[in-house]
């Protein structure tokens, strides 16, 4: 394609569905660092649809799926990758807003695809595909893979709703989130009628906890900090002190946030002498615009970044900052 498409609107346009036509070909579903269930499960959704329709998918990306999602169709599939291989006739990346997430995979899929797609509802999307489909007013990015294969006119099989009920729950904070709408609960019920379960899902997310992951998060949680005027509540965790499985298996971040009076929830992880930020946020403080102070991106009420450790003066700057737009927010 000689100049990029972007297309905005809830429903996928011409030239959205036009890497998908044809017969058949070659495509790679291309996932982010440490892959979770918001990109996993519409990769693996849009894949196997194409491969009902012809086609020879692959499935990878810098790190393997996490074994909290092995209950996810076709998970077993999706590998580590070094290289693409190739010639390609599309790579698609979902609910990445970043390409450097890739860990250079991207540079490999502009020398060998000849369409690279690119389907996300974050604001701050990099647009960075041949065919850009960015919906901000999509709670979910599974919500417009759920479009985009009604528009191919794909059967919903079980194993593709699944995936898709499976990312939509998780990218909505279990449809907990402010950008919940109608459309959102439409699309869930339509692909429970076409076989996912939700108490599987559910199940297999939330009830299926190591025998001393308990003892960890309680560990985890005697960390825990609030301000003294409530507003601001956070987690730092150092290197080592809780094990990375728990870490990625618990939404560690919820925890501050369910406290009645914060406004904006962090979690600092060290790893590696950097410090990963997790940014919650309720009402009408957007830490999008936190993130984006220290380069990283999301959602208005749930964000991250990566900024350098120590993780004692990380979690200065990043609570002064925090501490800045909760003084400057409307409801201050």
């Amino acid at each position: 394609m000689s100049a990029p498409i972007e297309h905005t609107s809830p429903v996928p346009s011409p030239a959205v569905l036009e890497p998908f036509g044809g017969g058949g070909g070659r495509a790679v579903m291309l996932g982010h660092v440490h892959p979770d269930a918001d990109v996993l499960g519409t990769l693996l959704a849009l894949g196997l649809a194409l491969e009902g329709r012809g086609w020879n998918v692959a499935y990878g990306g810098p790190h393997p799926a996490p074994d909290l999602l092995a209950f996810l169709p076709g998970v077993d599939r999706y590998r580590r990758l070094d290289t693409l291989g190739g010639p390609l006739d599309v790579v698609v990346l979902t609910d990445c807003p970043n390409p450097l997430r890739t860990e250079g995979l991207i540079d490999q899929a502009r020398r060998t695809a000849k369409v690279i797609v690119n389907i996300d509802h974050h604001p701050d999307n990099r647009r960075y595909g041949d065919v850009n489909w960015i919906d901000t007013s999509a709670a979910a990015t599974g919500e417009m893979v759920y479009e985009l294969l009604r528009a191919l006119g794909v059967p919903l099989t079980p194993a593709i709703a699944t995936n898709l009920f499976t990312a939509i729950h998780t990218d909505t904070g279990s449809f907990r989130y402010s950008n919940v709408t109608s459309r959102t609960f439409t699309i869930a019920a339509a692909l429970v009628g076409a076989g996912a379960r939700p108490e599987v899902v559910s199940e297999s997310l939330y009830e299926r906890r190591a025998p001393d992951a308990l003892r960890w998060l309680g560990e985890a949680l005697t960390r825990v900090e609030v301000s003294e005027d409530g507003r601001l509540g956070w987690l730092a965790l150092p290197a080592g002190v809780v094990p990375e499985r728990i870490v990625e298996s618990e939404e560690l971040v919820n925890y501050p946030r369910s406290v009645a009076s914060v406004r904006v929830a962090c979690l600092l992880r060290e790893r590696d002498g950097t410090v990963k930020v997790s940014l919650r946020g309720k009402g009408d403080v957007d830490v999008q615009k936190i993130a984006a102070q220290f380069g990283g991106g999301g959602h208005v009420n749930a964000a991250g970044c990566t900024v350098p450790g120590p993780l004692p003066e990380a979690t200065r700057q990043v609570l002064a900052a925090v501490r800045r737009a909760v003084d400057r927010s409307p409801s201050s």
